[in-house]
């Protein structure tokens, strides 16, 4: 059996969320299931989505886009906000850039309160010091030992 192409961990209502390659749609099923069972272990308080795209990840096919997109969706009443980190030199970076941003327009879920994309984690930092009144840095470094966050 193949090791998960994902991690994931949950620290001060942070989910954070790690691709290191494309999910397969079972790998993101699960993925939504931590996420509903983090959502509830808060008492169904919204948390905030960092998501990082790992920087040997390959851009996603039409297929999986379009089931991140459905996943992104039915995740969204869980979040408060979301961070997407796009790890990489910047060819790659863009690359995925322009991948998310055309996610976000289809899906109609393009909201620069909701949803941005960052460079690194560190760029998430102050919106989620502003959103749980917590030390963002301290829970983005705190997610770099966890190994979640490069």
């Amino acid at each position: 059996m193949a090791l998960p192409v994902y991690k994931t961990d949950v620290i001060d209502k942070v989910f954070f969320l790690r691709w290191d390659a494309p999910p397969t749609p079972e790998e993101i099923q699960a993925v939504f299931q931590k996420m509903q069972a983090a959502y509830q272990q808060h008492q169904q308080q919204p948390l905030v989505l960092v998501t990082i795209a790992g920087a040997k990840s390959a851009v996603p096919n039409s297929e999986q886009r379009r089931h991140l997109s459905n996943m992104l969706s039915d995740a969204r009443a869980l979040f408060s906000e979301i961070h997407v980190i796009i790890e990489g030199n910047e060819l790659q970076h863009n690359l995925q850039r322009v991948i998310v941003s055309g996610m976000l327009i289809v899906t109609r879920t393009y909201d620069d309160q909701f949803i941005r994309v960052h460079k690194n984690a560190d760029g998430a930092a102050g919106f989620i010091a502003r959103r749980l009144g917590v030390d963002g840095s301290q829970v983005v470094n705190e997610a770099r030992s966890r190994g979640v966050v490069m």
